[in-house]
């Protein structure tokens, strides 16, 4: 690290599922001065490193970090693992810059209080909370009475509506007049598409005074019979891992699984991944379908097809895909508000395989 250490400019990109704060946090990157070396730290809901993936393989070469902590609410995050990634971060790293990408239903208000915390006081500099909302989900009540995703609003300095493509003008309108009722005017809004916005909105000073009105949201709510949690309080999660496929080498008595599943609950949200070996290849079409059951709400996942590797993101009845340059595995997480029978969407998953390389 630099002897000449000054504290770091760091910002939190909040948001709630699927509202664009990977896309963002990419073109951040992309739009970077040249020769700047930034991080990126990412917590993610579930196990499985998605978002990380993500950034990992769209990230340019030289200057950007990734790390993740994965498999967790960010209360949860909040304390000795996220100080650990960041501390390692920063001396890996000795990073001009720092983004925090806060897993989309976690509350930001224990991220906010350890990084202005005594520790970090003189380390980092707290710039701008920035979050992300889709316009149209502040006229749906399952969002409004989601006391997480109002106070990811409250909290932020910038307010942006992202995917301002897909986008109605009266949702639009609609969006500049809910930016009005906040007692503490924001500090900037704005309707970006492609997750595009001027790095410029970084240096916005953090407001101190903007207050969480539900600091104690997120109850948690267990949903397997195996509970690790994090912590022994209301916001523990707890964690189970199965393989499938699996056969013992002639060799080794070490099994070769050739998917991994991996299930996590709390904060009123359940959560199930896979991983699945790199030489398994999917069928697009039935992918597709798979990830389009209208019964799922939050599905994001690479997989290795036919037509090569891409990504397949879906929130609600909005679904994308992309090609991809990320070749190690094929990974793919839901992230439901209601409990499925997971061995049910497994099998309809795997019947997706078309052969193995």
């Amino acid at each position: 690290m630099s002897t000449n250490f000054k504290a770091i400019p760091t910002n939190l990109i909040t948001g709630f599922l699927g509202s664009g704060k990977t896309t963002a946090i990419l073109q951040l990157l992309k739009s970077r001065p040249a020769g700047s070396r930034w991080a990126v730290l990412v917590n993610e809901f579930g196990d499985i490193g998605i978002d990380g993936a993500l950034l990992e393989q769209n990230q340019v070469k030289e200057g950007a970090f990734i790390k993740e902590v994965p498999g967790g609410c960010i209360c949860c995050a909040a304390g000795l693992p996220l100080q650990m990634a960041l501390n390692l971060l920063i001396k890996q790293a000795d990073p001009q810059r720092i983004l925090i990408e806060p897993t989309g239903v976690g509350h930001p208000l224990k991220v906010v209080e350890t990084l202005t915390g005594e520790f970090y006081a003189k380390v980092l500099d707290l710039r701008a909370t920035i979050c992300l909302v889709e316009a149209k989900r502040l006229r749906d009540k399952r969002y409004l009475n989601n006391e997480t995703f109002r106070d990811q609003l409250n909290i932020a300095d910038v307010l942006l509506a992202s995917k301002c493509d897909l986008t109605s003008e009266a949702e639009k309108n609609y969006f500049f007049e809910f930016t009005q009722q906040f007692s503490l005017p924001k500090a900037h809004v704005e309707c970006i598409e492609h997750g595009v916005f001027a790095s410029k909105l970084l240096d916005i000073p953090r407001d101190p005074q903007r207050e969480a009105v539900y600091p104690n949201a997120h109850p948690y709510k267990t949903g397997h019979k195996h509970d690790e949690p994090c912590h022994e309080d209301s916001h523990a999660h707890s964690h189970q891992e199965n393989a499938g496929q699996c056969e013992v080498s002639d060799d080794s008595e070490e099994m070769a699984c050739d998917w991994r599943r991996f299930e996590n609950n709390g904060q009123d949200y359940y959560g199930c991944g896979w991983i699945f070996k790199a030489n398994i290849l999917f069928d697009e079409q039935c992918l597709m379908k798979w990830a389009n059951n209208q019964n799922f709400t939050r599905v994001k996942g690479i997989f290795r097809t036919e037509s090569g590797w891409i990504v397949i993101n879906r929130m609600d009845d909005q679904i994308s895909r992309e090609e991809s340059s990320y070749t190690s595995d094929s990974r793919v997480e839901l992230i439901e508000p209601v409990y499925h029978d997971w061995n049910l969407v497994e099998q309809e998953l795997v019947h997706c395989i078309v052969r193995y390389l």
